[in-house]
């Protein structure tokens, strides 16, 4: 019974990680709301060359347009709002 209490606990732990290892992106046109893995933001945010004060951004799938992150500490540490921007 103890072994197994663990093994809940740690299932429990697991998936609130796994919820927590995303990165809410909103639509500056339509405001779509969408969740992008962190794999996939930090993968974009550093193949980018461009502007370290740029977040990695995406395409609404719903409309087409811009997608901001609520909030993203980027791979040089710098903190993007929303929030900041509106």
């Amino acid at each position: 019974k103890t072994r197994q209490k663990g093994k809940k606990k740690k299932k429990n732990i697991n998936l609130n990680q796994s919820k927590k290892q995303s990165v809410s992106f909103v639509c500056l046109t339509c405001h779509e709301k969408e969740e992008i893995p962190l794999s996939v933001v930090r993968d974009f945010d550093l193949m980018d060359d461009g502007d370290p004060t740029t977040p990695p951004m995406f395409s609404c799938e719903k409309c087409g347009g811009r997608m901001y992150p609520e909030y993203y500490e980027g791979v040089h540490g710098i903190k993007y709002r929303l929030s900041d921007i509106l």
